[in-house]
């Protein structure tokens, strides 16, 4: 539209150095907000790292608030660009970038709530090898020691995910270990549910209207790889011990 100038107010707008400095904040801005959904999606991503993510995310918002305050806008590259190569009035912008970032740690509150509460509460989940013994209840604090004091269970932690190390000493320190699996398979996000639903529209389609997808969908969305082979084998001794009793059914009756 610009190159067209078919509009000359519509033009001028488009080359007004104001204009400019929202379109680079907003590619910015944007660009941040993509990273971090982009790590709040995965089907291995348990909630406690939803949380850091989103913790971490506020923190960055303080940061950037803190740098525009004093006039530093490197955190925003765009913006910087055009800053640079501009003799517009800054001051004005970044006091609307401040109240749009201000806006937006607000809205990651009131959409993300508690989150400070829940990093104390699964502290011990997190890492029970860096938790003192006050921040067990009494009557597992005797477990909990003898615990952090298993240096093969420190070496365990250390090389496995959080979900297998805590499946693994269930059964050895059960009183300890009840809350870990109820609180890892917490669903993070939404994302695994659109997943599933995005895969039932490519799966049940309306050639295949009458079709039972619940077998499909767990194969379809199980992050373990099915072997083929050994399947197909088994189903072949399968086929050839019902030929073979077929065949013992027709014998013993031309017999009799």
């Amino acid at each position: 539209m610009g190159e067209q100038k078919q509009k000359a107010d519509l033009h001028n707008k488009f080359q007004s150095e104001g204009f400019l400095l929202s379109v680079a904040y907003l590619v910015d801005i944007f660009e941040v907000l993509n990273a971090i959904k982009l790590k709040l999606q995965g089907k291995n991503i348990n909630i406690i790292v939803h949380h850091d993510t989103i913790r971490a995310f506020m923190a960055k918002l303080d940061l950037w608030m803190c740098r525009m305050q004093d006039g530093n806008t490197a955190c925003f590259s765009n913006l910087d660009f055009v800053l640079i190569h501009s003799y517009h009035d800054s001051k004005k912008k970044i006091k609307q970038i401040i109240s749009h970032l201000t806006d937006l740690k607000i809205e990651f509150i009131r959409y993300f709530p508690d989150t400070d509460e829940k990093r104390e509460a699964w502290k011990f989940i997190r890492n029970p090898f860096h938790c003192k013994v006050a921040d067990v209840s009494d009557e597992v604090q005797e477990e909990f020691l003898e615990l952090k004091f298993n240096s093969s269970a420190e070496e365990d932690f250390k090389e496995l995910d959080l979900e297998t190390f805590w499946v693994k000493y269930l059964p050895v320190y059960p009183l300890i270990s009840h809350q870990a699996p109820r609180i890892l398979t917490i669903f993070g996000s939404t994302y695994l549910c659109e997943a599933a639903f995005s895969m039932i529209v490519a799966v049940k389609t309306k050639y295949r209207n009458r079709l039972n997808v619940e077998g499909d969908i767990l194969c379809a969305l199980s992050g373990i790889r099915p072997c083929i082979e050994d399947l197909a084998a088994k189903d072949l001794i399968k086929l050839r011990e019902n030929h073979s009793s077929w065949q013992c059914g027709d014998n013993s009756r031309e017999t009799l």
